[in-house]
C-alpha cells in the first residue's frame, strides 16, 4: 500500500475507534433500536441521491442491507446499550475476522492450517477473559450481543460480496433505508420512551448521533471500500486492527474508563490472535 493509503486506513481505524464512544453517549440518551434508526437517518441526509431501483438485483441487495443496517447494528446499539463500558465489546466486535474464517470453512469448504487454528483458538480465549473481568460479567448481555453483532456483520460481509456489480454508495444507501424502516419497526414494537427521549437528549447526543451517522457509515465505510477497490481485502484488514486500540484509548481519555489486568490479558489475546487469523489469509490469498 501507498503510504498515504496507509495513514487514510489508519485515519479510518481511528474514526471507528472513536464510534464506540460515540455510540455510547446515543444510547445514553436513546432507546438502541431508535438511536439505530437515528443514526442512519444522518446516513441518508448523504445518501439519498444515490438511492436507485437496481434491475435483477433488489432483492439479495435489500437481504444484505436489512443483516447489515438493522441485524447488525441494531445489535451493536443494544449492544452498547446493555455494556458497562467501550473497551470490552470493542475488542469482541472485532471477531467478525475469526467468524468469517470458520464461514468459509463452513460454507466454502476452505480448510485451515494449525496457525490459522490457534489464531482462532486465541482470539475466543481471549474473549473468555474478557468475560470474567467483574466490570464486564456484571454485563455480559452486552458483551454476547456484540459477539453475535460480529457474526452478523461476518455474514453480511459474504452476501456483500456477490454485489461488486452494484455500486458502494448504491448499496450504503439501501443499508440506510433498511435501517432506518426495519429499526422505526422494531423501536415501536418493543421499545417505550422514544418521545421523551427526544425531548430530553443533550446536544452532546445529537452530535454523537451524527457523528455515528457521517463519520463512522460515510467516511469510514466508504473510505474502506475504496481501499477494498483499490488493494486485497487481507492487505487491508490489517490496519483496521488498530480500531480497538483507538476505542479504548478513546474511553480512557474521554469517557474515564480504567482497564483491568484482565481486560488488558484478554485484549491481548484476542487481537493477537485475530492478527495470526488476518495474516494467514493474507498468505493464502496470495497462494492462490
Amino acid at each position: 500500500m501507498q503510504r498515504r493509503d496507509i495513514a487514510f486506513a489508519l485515519f479510518i481505524a481511528l474514526v471507528w475507534g472513536l464510534n464506540f464512544v460515540a455510540v455510547k453517549w446515543v444510547v445514553d440518551e436513546f432507546p438502541p433500536m431508535m438511536a439505530n434508526m437515528l443514526r442512519f437517518m444522518a446516513v441518508m441526509v448523504l445518501l439519498f441521491p444515490f438511492l436507485r431501483i437496481v434491475q435483477g438485483r433488489m432483492k439479495p441487495l435489500l437481504v444484505a442491507a436489512f443483516t447489515l443496517g438493522v441485524a447488525h447494528f441494531g445489535m451493536v446499539f443494544l449492544g452498547m446499550a446493555l455494556s458497562g463500558g467501550v473497551g470490552a465489546v470493542a475488542i469482541a466486535s472485532q471477531l467478525n475476522v475469526p467468524f468469517s474464517t470458520i464461514l468459509a470453512i463452513l460454507i466454502l469448504k476452505e480448510t485451515v492450517g494449525w496457525k490459522r487454528v490457534a489464531g482462532l483458538v486465541l482470539s475466543f480465549a481471549g474473549v473468555m477473559v474478557i468475560g470474567f473481568d467483574p466490570i464486564v460479567f456484571n454485563h455480559w448481555q452486552g458483551l454476547v450481543a456484540i459477539i453475535f453483532a460480529a457474526l452478523l456483520y461476518s455474514l453480511s460481509a459474504v452476501m456483500m460480496r456477490q454485489l461488486k456489480d452494484v455500486p458502494a454508495v448504491t448499496v450504503q444507501a439501501w443499508v440506510g433505508v433498511a435501517g432506518i424502516l426495519g429499526s422505526s419497526v422494531i423501536s415501536l414494537a418493543f421499545e417505550v420512551g422514544q418521545v421523551v427521549a427526544l425531548h430530553n437528549a443533550k446536544p452532546l447526543a445529537w452530535m454523537a448521533v451524527i457523528y455515528s451517522g457521517v463519520a463512522s457509515s460515510v467516511i469510514g465505510h466508504g473510505g474502506a471500500n475504496y481501499l477494498f477497490r483499490k488493494y486485497e481485502i487481507s492487505v487491508v484488514t490489517p490496519y483496521f486492527l488498530m480500531v480497538p486500540l483507538f476505542a479504548i484509548l478513546g474511553a480512557v481519555i474521554v469517557l474515564g474508563e480504567t482497564l483491568s489486568a484482565k481486560m488488558i490479558l484478554g485484549g491481548t489475546l484476542t487481537i493477537v490472535g485475530i492478527l495470526i487469523v488476518t495474516l494467514r489469509n493474507r498468505a493464502k490469498a496470495k497462494e492462490e
